[in-house]
C-alpha cells in the first residue's frame, strides 16, 4: 500500500528544496563574482603599491643602498594581506627585501629570462610561509634598473569570499525557514476546502445526498465543488427514479 503524503507537506518540502537548491545556485553564484572582484582589486592595490616603489627606488637600486631600500620597504608593509616585498636589481639579486636577509628559497630567483620585462602576476607556493601568494612584478625603468616584487597572500580573498557565503546561506537558511512555516500554514488554508470535498464525496458514496455542496474559493476547487454538486444532485434524481420504478413493479 503506497504512503499517504499530505498536499500541505509537499508543497511546503518542494518550497523547502527549492529555496536550498537556488541558495546554493545564487552562493556560487555571488562567490564567483566576490572572489574575481577581490582577487583583481587585491592585485590593483599590489600594483600601486609596486609602482609607488619603482618610482622611488630607482637611485637605492643602482647604489645598492640596502638601508636606504629597507626603510622604504618598511614604510609600505602596513597593508594587511602583504605578506613581503622584494627588491631585484636587474640581473636579478635580491637587494632588498622584509626577510632581514633571511628569504625563503622559493621565492629567490636565480633566472631572469624567464621573467617578463612588464608587468606580470602569479599565483605561487610559498612553503616556507605556509601559504599562496599572488606574486607580482613590476619593473624599474622597463627592468633596466631591477623589479619590485610584492607577494599578496590569497588568503585575503579566500577568506572575504567564505564569510560571503557564510552570510548567504544563513541569509537563504533564515528565508527558507520563514517561508516554509508561512507555505505551511498557506498550505493548510488550502488543503481545507479539498478535506471538505473528500468528505462530501464520501458521504454522496454513502447515500447521503440532502446537503447542497457550497464552497466559494474563486478559483478551479470552487469549480470542482460545483461538478460534484451536479453529481450529487445527479445521483439523487437517478435514485428517485429507481426508486419510482420499484414503485411501479411492485
Amino acid at each position: 500500500m503506497s504512503k499517504f503524503f499530505s498536499i500541505r507537506w509537499k508543497i511546503s518540502g518542494l518550497f523547502l528544496v527549492s529555496n536550498i537548491v537556488l541558495g546554493v545556485v545564487i552562493a556560487l553564484l555571488v562567490s564567483n563574482h566576490v572572489r574575481q572582484t577581490f582577487r583583481n582589486e587585491l592585485i590593483e592595490r599590489g600594483r600601486t603599491i609596486g609602482h609607488n616603489l619603482a618610482s622611488n627606488s630607482g637611485d637605492l637600486i643602482l647604489n645598492e643602498d640596502k638601508v636606504g631600500l629597507r626603510y622604504l620597504i618598511a614604510n609600505n608593509m602596513n597593508f594587511e594581506s602583504l605578506d613581503y616585498i622584494l627588491v631585484h636589481d636587474s640581473e636579478g639579486k635580491i637587494i632588498g627585501d622584509n626577510f632581514n636577509g633571511q628569504v625563503p628559497k622559493s621565492l629567490q630567483v636565480e633566472d631572469l629570462s624567464a621573467i617578463n620585462k612588464k608587468e606580470s602576476s602569479q599565483v605561487l607556493e610559498v612553503p616556507e610561509l605556509n601559504t599562496s601568494v599572488y606574486d607580482l612584478w613590476v619593473p624599474v625603468e622597463e627592468g633596466l634598473i631591477g623589479y619590485i616584487r610584492i607577494g599578496l597572500d590569497t588568503s585575503y580573498v579566500r577568506n572575504v569570499v567564505n564569510q560571503t557565503i557564510k552570510v548567504i546561506l544563513l541569509s537563504v537558511l533564515v528565508v527558507t525557514l520563514l517561508g516554509g512555516m508561512f507555505v505551511f500554514f498557506l498550505g493548510g488554508q488550502l488543503v481545507k476546502p479539498i478535506i471538505y470535498l473528500t468528505r462530501r464525496a464520501d458521504e454522496i458514496s454513502q447515500g447521503k445526498l440532502e446537503q447542497k455542496i457550497e464552497l466559494k474559493t474563486h478559483d478551479e476547487i470552487e469549480k470542482l465543488a460545483e461538478a460534484l454538486d451536479r453529481l450529487r444532485e445527479s445521483v439523487k434524481i437517478a435514485l428517485k427514479r429507481l426508486e419510482q420504478q420499484q414503485s411501479l413493479k411492485m
